[in-house]
């Protein structure tokens, strides 16, 4: 029985190959993969891969808007909904991809909170933005043990005293008045222009200064312990965990969940190399790979043991820690505007 289904599989799978010499174009996060995973790829297939990167959701969508063409790109979750809508998104064959066998459900059925998403995304990667704490420095300059709560930073006193052992707050505006307002019992999508400009004004009293714009930089300023207390993905938090003096925490509020997944523009010039590349990346040991390099979680199904034992030392969220993680919301055009004037005043501020 295993045996037909699979030979069904590569029937309609070899159904689509592309042929030697073809090209096809991937479009995805900064530093987010295994070098050596497309490799390979290009040497099972005879394919070239034509890889380019983006730093922020906001590029990829302008990367689109002015009409660049990719087989695969990577949206992050709140992206989903408005390119489905858009019909921006080609609705995918299961069939093509036999590796999707090994994805998580858990975050298959997450994503189907988003338009029913998993029909035209498969996830890729996932984390979750925590608090990140030198666990000696900020225990020192509050004279006491550190909370796992969003008070940490949030709370007037906490912030006062952390500033000088260097608290420095997540260089991304929605995310950063989303924890913020979660914190606070409510919700980013539900705020006026009125109500944003008025959380963002409470973010600045705080006199806690923005971290370093670039990932490299909050990286080398954690590992260095330059700051002892900060929001960001547990990824970079465990990049910067070198000498394993940080704690990475979701606090008893809740922590911001994303899910980058890898999807087909519907007018993808080579659509048959883009399922290729996508069932590869799927594939457990690819995965595997890209996780290790890039530190976050591979949306492979770890609760099955073959998966398990690939990334044995990979931490997960407990079942309780997960029941407490929230997508960042969706945001229309006019609040979207409201976020970048209002946050205009904190970029001004000095860095670190």
């Amino acid at each position: 029985m295993r045996t037909s289904l699979l030979a069904g599989f590569w029937m309609a799978f070899t159904a689509v190959q592309a042929t030697a010499g073809d090209v096809v174009r991937v479009h995805n996060w900064a530093e987010y993969i295994d070098p050596e995973v497309i490799d390979d790829f290009e040497r099972d297939t005879g394919i070239r891969v034509d890889y380019s990167q983006f730093t922020t959701a906001a590029e990829l969508e302008a990367d689109l808007a002015a009409g660049q063409r990719y087989d695969v790109i990577v949206p992050t979750d709140f992206q989903l909904e408005r390119m489905i809508k858009a019909k921006q998104l080609l609705e995918l064959d299961r069939q093509l991809l036999p590796n999707r066998a090994e994805v998580s459900s858990e975050l298959l059925a997450r994503l189907s909170s988003k338009n029913r998403a998993e029909r035209f995304a498969m996830p890729y990667m996932w984390g979750v933005a925590g608090l990140v704490v030198h666990q000696k420095a900020a225990a020192r300059t509050l004279q006491g043990p550190v909370t796992n709560s969003w008070g940490l930073l949030f709370d007037p006193a906490n912030a006062n005293s952390l500033k000088s052992c260097g608290a420095v707050l997540h260089n991304e505006p929605e995310q950063m008045l989303s924890v913020f307002l979660n914190y606070r019992g409510k919700n980013l999508r539900s705020q006026s222009a009125r109500g944003i400009e008025k959380a963002t004004r409470e973010l600045h009293d705080l006199g806690i200064p923005l971290g370093p714009p670039g990932f490299a930089d909050l990286v080398e300023q954690l590992a260095q312990g330059r700051i002892c207390a900060t929001v960001t993905w547990n990824g970079i938090a465990s990049m910067a965990n070198q000498n394993g003096e940080l704690r990475f925490l979701i606090p008893q509020e809740g922590g911001l969940m994303f899910i980058d997944s890898l999807a087909i523009p519907r007018d993808a010039p080579n659509k048959a190399a883009a399922y290729r590349f996508i069932n590869h990346l799927l594939d457990p040991r690819n995965a595997a790979r890209n996780a290790r390099a890039t530190h976050f979680t591979p949306s492979l199904d770890l609760t099955r043991e073959p998966n398990r034992r690939l990334l044995p030392d990979i931490a997960l969220p407990s079942q309780e820690e997960r029941r407490r993680l929230f997508f960042l919301e969706r945001l229309s055009d006019s609040q979207k505007r409201a976020v970048d004037a209002a946050w205009s005043q904190l970029d001004g501020r000095d860095r670190m």
